[in-house]
């Protein structure tokens, strides 16, 4: 039994190393952490007004027109969809423009990436449909969700090639008409592993499996 144990841990190591991680580039993706402090006017409504240039969200600067950093008790029947922060980029304003944020990370040349956000909408506060502009990592490129159900969040994803050694997200909310609602959350960007690196998967992973054969009969 003894030489099993060993001779799978040593399998499971050797496919550790072939096994690369990939996790988000950006820093505070889901807006959790910062100087989060309610409007002193408005305490109960646990929002804190960002103005452009405002880097009291861990990572995170806003740009283009306020915004609105929403907390998890606040009373307008909106939730986060990650955690318990979210932003709305009308701001307490409610019109155009909208707010939006940006973070610069560092790249590769000639690498893929790919951006991930969630866009929150509410017929409560929308009666047409809300973007999201994307610029600064191969765009710009808009995505746009409708009001369809309470506390709508949907995912959208966008793929580039980083053309510099650093990249600068940007995200900024756009609308037709003067809408009170333009949610953002969950905002990842990855690096997209070339097609190559899954024969380490299935190396190792046959490895794990080859030895686990052989050892059991012992």
């Amino acid at each position: 039994m003894v030489i099993i144990k060993r001779g799978f841990m040593l399998a499971a190591a050797i496919l550790g190393v072939g096994l690369p991680s990939y996790g988000s580039l950006l820093t505070n993706g889901s807006f959790e952490s910062g100087a989060f402090v309610p409007d002193p006017l408005y305490p109960g409504d646990d929002t804190m007004n960002l103005t452009v240039g405002a880097t009291d969200m861990t990572g995170w600067t806003a740009e283009n027109a306020d915004l609105a950093w929403i907390g998890p008790s606040n009373p307008f029947g909106l939730s986060a969809s990650d955690g318990g922060y979210f932003l709305d980029l009308s701001g307490f304003h409610d019109n155009a423009p909208y707010g939006g944020v940006q973070q610069t990370v560092s790249t590769t040349i000639g690498t893929q990436y790919r951006l991930s956000f969630d866009i929150g909408t509410d017929p409560a506060y929308d009666s047409a449909a809300v973007s999201v502009n994307v610029t600064g990592a191969g765009g710009p490129a808009l995505f746009t969700s409708a009001p369809a159900s309470p506390n709508r969040w949907e995912t959208f994803t966008f793929d580039f090639t980083a053309t510099s050694a650093s990249t600068t997200i940007e995200l900024d909310g756009q609308a037709a008409t003067n809408e009170k609602y333009l949610g953002l959350d969950n905002v990842s960007l990855e690096a997209i592993p070339e097609p190559g690196t899954l024969v380490l998967v299935g190396g190792p992973g046959l490895l794990v499996f080859a030895v686990w054969r052989r050892f059991r009969k012992v």
